[in-house]
């Protein structure tokens, strides 16, 4: 399900982790073509709970949101990466 939001919303969204990143979480938000709208590093609400606040393009469309965060254990590195579609749509009056 795709979530659909007007343009200029703020929303919160959400990072979760089963073990805490090496440093805070990054939401990159980019159109379909792959152009980076906007990069946000998180805030964090406890050792594996992260969010960030985002105003939402003002540009109609399809976007991708991606969060990104590191775990590095005994000298090796695993990414951890969500990624979501959502859109941007003018509400419809009657």
């Amino acid at each position: 399900m795709i979530n659909i939001f007007e343009p200029g919303d703020s929303r919160q969204f959400t990072f979760v982790s089963s073990v805490s990143p090496d440093g805070l979480p990054i939401l990159k938000v980019t159109g379909l073509a792959g152009t980076v709208v906007n990069c946000i590093t998180s805030i964090q609400s406890d050792s594996t709970h992260y969010y960030t606040m985002y105003t939402m393009p003002t540009s109609q469309g399809y976007y991708v949101g991606e969060w990104f965060a590191q775990r590095t254990v005994a000298g090796s590195a695993y990414n951890f990466v969500k990624k979501f579609v959502f859109e941007i749509k003018e509400p419809i009056t009657p």
